[in-house]
């Protein structure tokens, strides 16, 4: 029971406490056993490992590359602050423009470096280049609009036109309505082209369509004594007449009732009348007023005419 009881107890302890004998309990000092080794990872752990460095080496390098660029583009050589400070100053010398010139000189004394001096050169060829396009642009315009919608007929050299003045030496008297065939059709602004003056009418050589005008004042002076208690009616018609079957055709007509007073110093009246017309070769154009004692003798004041616009379809 005895050496039993000893087995057991010898069961009982560690195995550090046991001797290197075959069964003694060992009697010195004790000596404690190293500690375990760390245990090594596995070869799939490595692998992430090496694959995340790898990984952020590559976005520290992207990051620095990105920076770079940015750089390179920033560059201050490339536009300066002096030269955004001549985009200022230029920007703002032409939107002020309409101040005082001495306000400009003064402007414009600021962008005398040669850096400006380049920049407002370049600016203003810039300006004139687009200046000269949509000048071209606007002619060609008004060049495709005179092709598509032709008002005046530029295929003779000489289109037919004339400029009659009154003639006021042999103006008739009276006060009822009268053709007046007292005109100038080669003296001072007077001129005829292409069409026949005749008998105090304007006669037509050409077919085509006309613009016809006539511009008739009436004036009266207190010296020139004469006039009633009466209202004064002031007309003008403008007349065609076909000579081949004798009709004549009022064309346009202008006036008004005017109450001129003796006392009155002096009266004025005017009339102007204007118009596009149909008028065929051998036709002719006449002017009736009425009161032709009142009209105004000056070839600035009383006259009219015609000229040809284009030919009939």
């Amino acid at each position: 029971m005895r050496r039993a009881s000893r087995d057991y107890t010898k069961y009982l302890r560690g195995s550090e406490e046991m001797g290197s004998g075959s069964g003694a309990p060992h009697e010195g000092p004790l000596h404690p056993a190293p500690p375990p080794a760390p245990p090594q990872p596995p070869a799939a752990s490595r692998s992430i490992l090496v694959a995340f460095m790898v990984l952020g080496l590559g976005q520290v390098v992207c990051s620095v590359a990105l920076f770079l660029y940015f750089k390179a583009q920033m560059d201050p050589n490339r536009i300066s602050d002096d030269d955004t400070c001549c985009f200022l100053k230029l920007f703002k010398l032409y939107e002020n423009s309409d101040l005082q010139d001495t306000s400009l000189e003064s402007q414009d004394a600021e962008l005398m470096s040669d850096s400006c001096r380049r920049i407002k050169q370049a600016f203003q060829g810039v300006l004139q280049k687009e200046l000269k396009l949509m000048t071209r642009t606007e002619d060609a315009r008004a060049e495709k609009a005179m092709m598509d919608y032709p008002l005046l007929d530029f295929s003779r050299k000489t289109q037919p036109f004339a400029h009659l003045t009154i003639n006021g030496t042999n103006i008739p008297s009276g006060s009822k309505k009268v053709t007046i065939s007292s005109w100038y059709h080669d003296r001072g602004w007077a001129n005829i082209s292409n069409m026949t003056f005749s008998n105090g009418k304007l006669k037509v050589n050409q077919d085509g369509f006309y613009y016809l005008y006539a511009n008739i004042c009436f004036r009266h002076h207190e010296t020139s004594g004469g006039l009633t208690k009466e209202p004064i009616q002031l007309m003008v018609y403008v007349t065609k007449t076909n000579m081949k079957i004798q009709n004549s055709d009022t064309l346009m007509k202008g006036g008004s009732t005017k109450y001129w007073s003796k006392k009155s110093q002096f009266n004025f009246y005017s009339i102007n009348v204007g118009g596009f017309f149909k008028l065929r070769s051998g036709e002719e154009i006449s002017i009736q007023v009425s009161n032709p004692s009142l009209l105004d003798p000056a070839q600035d004041a009383t006259y009219f005419g015609a000229f040809k616009v284009r030919d009939i379809d």
